[in-house]
């Protein structure tokens, strides 16, 4: 029984199974025509009329056009993840100097680090040094009396004279 006998037996059996049959034909076509073209550096081409009356082409330069597609996506992704790995392992890079300056101020010797730690903790000094004197300003903002709202006692002793 030949493919086309096959395929009218299946079309008069079930009509929703045409379709099916027929991208499933379709799929080995398309492997059939990369091997050729792997095996025999042939750039084959194939048109496929199909039962509702449109027509399929498939050639070399399309499936190279999808080819070029996807790696440009993938190229993307890769950069994101690289990036992300980047961030990743700055991150990961603080972390350690944190821990590693904790043990400092505990007690741990310098002469134990290596220089890559050394400038890990100056930098981490340095951020601390910034975030203590930040907090000082934002204290001494606080600690400023408030004019005119009563509360302040040296507003309270400055109306009423001294004796």
């Amino acid at each position: 029984m030949s493919n086309k006998e096959r395929l009218e037996n299946n079309t008069e059996s079930s009509g929703g199974n045409t379709k099916n049959l027929l991208y499933k034909n379709i799929a080995n076509l398309m492997k059939k025509a990369q091997e050729l073209s792997t095996l025999c550096d042939a750039q084959p081409g194939i048109v496929i009329f199909s039962p509702d009356e449109y027509i399929l082409c498939f050639t070399q330069q399309k499936r190279n056009d999808n080819l070029d597609t996807h790696e440009t996506n993938l190229v993307k992704k890769m950069k994101a993840q690289e990036e992300n790995i980047r961030k990743m392992e700055l991150e990961n890079e603080e972390k350690k100097m944190k821990l590693l300056f904790n043990e400092v101020v505990e007690g741990k010797s310098f002469l134990e680090l290596d220089a890559r730690e050394l400038k890990g903790i100056i930098k981490q000094i340095s951020l601390n040094k910034t975030k203590v004197v930040e907090r000082k300003k934002q204290l001494q903002q606080e600690d400023k009396p408030i004019k005119g709202n009563g509360n302040n006692i040296e507003e309270m002793n400055d109306e009423h004279p001294k004796k």
